[in-house]
């Protein structure tokens, strides 16, 4: 049996497409048990990539959960949006940049939303335990999800799996085997700056994405013999980047700034690593197997099929802003998202169903779009 590897890269709440493509992909391969042998996730992709993990002996029943999980899904499921919790927050943010000089160590002010009520969430829907020892019996055969340590500025893939795995080290990333927990799931989708960093062990972590520029190494790595990789950008042409770069536009907001930062982040380095491996392909496609041996030891083709929406999921979200709560639309407003700027930005962290249903429904006719498409790449 050909190991068939998922990954599902980051985006904050543009990770609801993902739910879309994950159960059209159930209801067009029809297995059951154990559709993905190896599961990777980044940063919110992380957060499906598990729940998935742990419902890996029913597809049917994991990905309609998964489903009714992101219909429904609420600001207030993600951070905490509560008086006390902004006040407390807001005090801090005052203190910190206007007296943090003053302090010995400075300000440790390093977030702003309490994603309390987000690991609520994950310990509720996921049963950690009952997760590890499945990995212990390949069930499913190995789990991996990316972090970024925010001392080091490493790359850290924490993964478990039930067959012998080789350490890897790179520049800037390497791996850890480890008991999966909620910790390391928070750590992945811990948005730099707007969510809090998480400690696990000594040390604290941060967003997967930030610095994982190979998203597909994982799965690589844990021994996937094909790949299905989901990403959450619509094609860029050219011509119409060339033309948004140059029409006239407004001094930019903080909110329009950090966009395009967060779209650096979160959007670029899959399609880069999908093109690579692409290309090592077909490299060695045109080599007979001895060939191969002798130049590139023990590299081998990975077939690799990319599923991408075919709207633009930032631009979805012009519609949504009044669905959001006072307070969220209040604090995103004091750092410009209104209007049509800083579109991308909402988009990470619009987890509201005005917003994750359109884009679900999305990801599933996408999907559903190339179906005899998947078939084939499947060998189905």
């Amino acid at each position: 049996m050909t190991r068939l590897g998922i990954v599902l890269t980051g985006g904050g709440a543009r990770a609801a497409y993902q739910v879309g493509v994950l159960r059209a992909l159930y209801e067009i391969m029809q297995t059951d048990k154990n559709m993905f042998q190896i599961v990777t996730g980044n940063s919110a992709g992380a957060i499906n990539a598990i729940y998935m993990a742990a419902h890996s002996q029913d597809w049917d029943v994991g990905t309609g959960q998964l489903w009714d999980l992101w219909k429904d899904i609420r600001p207030q499921d993600i951070f905490d949006l509560g008086p006390l919790a902004i006040g407390k927050l807001g005090s801090k943010w005052l203190s910190g940049t206007m007296f943090g000089g003053l302090k010995s160590e400075g300000s440790s002010v390093n977030h702003l939303l309490d994603t309390a009520p987000l690991r609520a969430l994950i310990e509720s829907e996921v049963d950690f335990t009952a997760l590890n020892k499945s990995l212990d019996v390949a069930s499913p055969e190995a789990f991996a999800v990316s972090t970024t340590n925010l001392y080091s500025g490493s790359s850290i893939v924490f993964h478990k799996s039930a067959l012998p795995v080789e350490e890897w080290a790179r520049t800037d990333r390497f791996s850890v085997p480890a008991e999966i927990t909620s910790d390391h799931i928070m750590a992945s989708s811990a948005i730099p700056l707007f969510f809090p960093p998480v400690k696990i062990g000594d040390s604290w972590f941060a967003d997967g994405c930030v610095r994982q520029t190979t998203p597909l190494s994982p799965a690589l790595h844990m021994g996937a013999e094909k790949i299905i990789a989901v990403g959450i950008r619509a094609p860029h042409p050219h011509e119409r980047q060339r033309a948004k770069a140059f029409a006239p536009n407004r001094n930019p907001t903080i909110g329009q700034i950090a966009g395009v930062l967060m779209n650096a982040v979160f959007l670029d380095a899959l399609e880069g690593d999908v093109e690579r491996l692409s290309r090592i392909n077909q490299t060695l496609y045109h080599l007979d197997e001895a060939k191969r041996e002798e130049y590139f030891h023990n590299l081998r083709p990975v077939p690799i099929l990319m599923l991408r929406p075919t709207q633009d999921l930032g631009a979805m979200t012009a519609q949504m802003a009044k669905e959001l709560p006072p307070m969220l639309r209040y604090l995103l407003k004091g750092i410009g998202v209104s209007g049509d700027e800083g579109l991308d930005l909402l988009s990470y962290l619009a987890f509201d169903k005005s917003y994750s249903r359109p884009l679900m429904a999305l990801g599933h006719s996408d999907t559903l779009a190339r179906a005899e498409e998947i078939k084939r790449f499947l060998d189905l």
